[in-house]
């Protein structure tokens, strides 16, 4: 091992929200004297239509290609030949070949993902050889207790080995700005959009979000009470279909922080009818509940979410938007009660890079 060891992690690119999390675990590691880097490539197809790459100066370009297998595309990649990290932390997945690679010999590797299938049907054969790289590796971390409840239980992993670090935005950030809203600024915001009922949608505008869905639900509420609002926050390759629903959707590119703190304040609810992925964190700062569907395919955070704070509704358009504004009526702008115990920077970070140190001592 080097005089300052070096821990690399890899990801498919770095997008906006991930930036405050890796320069949180960038500090603590720093203070025990490691380097920290993350070895990354640059979106493609929907996620580059989300238009929130970054490139921090602690990101390093990824070497990679794809390989046709059949009908499959697979990606092959690798790591600068002069980056040699003495931890690689790199994705659960089955056909991830930097951690099968790194698996065979005595190099440290971290495996990091959801730990099951939430988002997809991955197939009894995929499960299999993904509980295999996860035996091989000297520690897995899961964003919720179902991910590694699913790698100890099916998987047969040793417990000890797998941990829950959880998953988060900057919530603490978007919490502290929503509480900062004074009452001139909010008399501002009325001004804006004065109280009407009002919905907020969070996230990448991709198929996985149900996009559609969404907009012929926002065209429902707007035929039913004419002042309703859909604001949709987020830039993805179905943009283009908000349109459609004409003044029943305002499109706001990006919001964060502060911004989407104040959106907070003017909006009684989420309306999620797809994936409900890292929005669950934004939610539980702004003591929004979010309205979803029974679609299946939810990510790990939809676990954060309790009894109220996600409310299943028809799995229809029309009759979604119907249930969504009677509830809606029921819940008051403002004056919310906000969770304290919810996932931050701060927590996840320190887990992340407990880990990290656990195997480092080893």
């Amino acid at each position: 091992m080097s005089a300052r060891p070096l821990v690399v992690v890899t990801q498919p690119y770095v997008p906006a929200y991930r930036v405050p999390l890796f320069e949180s675990v960038r500090e603590k590691l720093s203070g025990h004297g490691i380097r920290f880097l993350v070895a990354a490539g640059h979106p493609v197809g929907a996620q580059a239509a989300r238009g929130d790459r970054e490139n921090p100066p602690w990101r390093v370009d990824i070497r990679s290609k794809g390989i046709h297998l059949g009908a499959r595309t697979v990606e092959w990649r690798a790591l600068p030949s002069d980056l040699q990290p003495d931890v690689l932390v790199s994705e659960l997945e089955a056909l991830n070949n930097l951690a099968w690679m790194r698996s065979f010999g005595r190099k440290k590797l971290i495996l990091w993902g959801h730990g099951r299938p939430y988002v997809n049907d991955a197939g009894a054969l995929s499960d299999r050889i993904e509980w295999t790289l996860a035996r091989r590796a000297d520690a897995v971390m899961t964003y919720a207790d179902g991910g590694r409840e699913y790698l100890v239980k099916n998987g047969k992993l040793n417990p000890e080995s797998v941990v829950t670090i959880g998953n988060s935005t900057d919530s603490a950030s978007l919490r502290a700005a929503y509480n900062a809203v004074g009452a001139a600024e909010m008399e501002h915001l009325l001004i804006r959009w004065p109280p009407a009922p009002r919905a907020l949608f969070v996230g990448g505008l991709d198929a996985a979000k149900r996009i559609h869905f969404l907009v012929d639900a926002a065209i429902a509420a707007r035929q039913k009470e004419p002042r309703f609002t859909l604001l949709v926050v987020g830039m993805g390759e179905m943009q283009n279909a908000l349109s459609r629903a004409g003044d029943a959707i305002e499109h706001i590119p990006a919001a964060r922080g502060a911004e989407l703190a104040r959106l907070g304040h003017v909006v009684q609810a989420m309306w999620m009818p797809g994936r409900i992925g890292l929005v669950a964190v934004d939610a539980l700062a702004l003591g929004l509940p979010i309205f979803t569907t029974s679609y299946r395919y939810h990510a790990p955070e939809a676990e954060f979410l309790r009894a109220g704070e996600r409310v299943t509704l028809p799995d229809e358009p029309q009759a979604f938007a119907e249930r969504a504004l009677s509830r809606m009526a029921e819940l008051p702008i403002g004056d919310r009660i906000l969770r304290s115990d919810i996932p931050t920077i701060e927590s996840v970070s320190q887990n992340f890079a407990d880990v990290v140190m656990k195997v480092l001592d080893r």
